[in-house]
């Protein structure tokens, strides 16, 4: 991927999931090697990191997809898979995340006309998007380096590439982005 954007001269950057803890990063940067490793950035052990920082979103996630919460007099935050522990030394969160939903939140399936309630499994590909929209990037930029890091490239780019900011859509913009 990286290949191809700097090939057609995009100015794109690559945010991938490190699949590592944070001390490995200049180790996986190495194989992104001989291309411009600074539009790489690395959602460190993975993106649900991200997504577990801010538990309150989960809760939202839960309330705007009708799931049914069960353990109600718990706090999600105080659940021992997270407690005090910051989400980049959470060893598989997406593991975490997809325990926690099923832990805190029930879908109604209906199969041959008899209703019956699970525990909701997490889907990177169905849930991941909605629950990272859901997230505060000041949040993200207090809590992930990688995340700051991302947000001051993105910063520094509106000022060569101004239309990035702009809110009318671009014909060499392929998305534009709004940073606050």
């Amino acid at each position: 991927m990286l290949e191809h954007v700097e090939t057609h001269k995009l100015n794109a950057v690559l945010l991938i999931d490190s699949d590592a803890p944070k001390e490995e990063k200049d180790e996986r940067l190495k194989y992104y090697k001989p291309f411009d490793t600074t539009k790489i950035f690395f959602m460190i052990q993975e993106m649900e990191a991200w997504i577990l920082s801010e538990v309150v979103k989960i809760e939202e996630f839960g309330k705007s997809e009708g799931l049914i919460r069960k353990r109600i007099d718990e706090d999600i935050k105080n659940n021992s898979l997270i407690k005090d522990k910051h989400p980049e030394q959470i060893d598989k969160p997406s593991e975490k995340l997809d325990i926690i939903l099923r832990q805190y939140f029930d879908v109604v399936k209906i199969r041959q006309n008899k209703e019956r309630k699970i525990g909701k499994r997490y889907s990177k590909t169905k849930d991941g998007s909605k629950l990272i929209g859901l997230l505060e990037l000041q949040i993200l930029m207090e809590c992930f380096d990688e995340a700051k890091r991302l947000v001051d490239y993105i910063r520094q780019q509106t000022t060569i590439f101004p239309t990035l900011l702009s809110d009318s859509p671009s014909p060499t913009a392929e998305r534009n982005v709004r940073i606050s």
